[in-house]
């Protein structure tokens, strides 16, 4: 999976937010890519349910939105998900 971020009008929380209620709202739509649907759905819920988002949007600016910043919501090789910054990972799912 991997997800581009448009982080110019909100915070990183309300995208991933609209990204998971678009992806479910196509996933009930015949023809769909439902496999695909799946593995985004999964890992936009994980993100969102386990994400300390004041602490990321403190920790990392560029995530709080108004921001040209290059970032991608991603899986690595283990499957976990993980956010890029223009290029840098950074794991969304610690704890404060």
């Amino acid at each position: 999976m991997k997800l581009e971020l448009n982080l110019r009008k909100h915070c990183v929380e309300t995208e991933l937010k609209r990204l998971y209620n678009r992806s479910l709202s196509e996933y009930f739509k015949p023809g769909c890519n439902r496999k695909r649907l799946e593995k985004i759905i999964d890992g936009l819920k994980t993100v969102l349910e386990n994400s300390n988002f004041s602490n990321l949007r403190s920790t990392y600016p560029e995530l709080s939105g108004k921001s040209e910043a290059n970032i991608v919501l991603t899986t690595d090789r283990q499957h976990h998900v993980v956010i890029l910054i223009n290029g840098i990972e950074i794991n969304p799912l610690q704890k404060a």
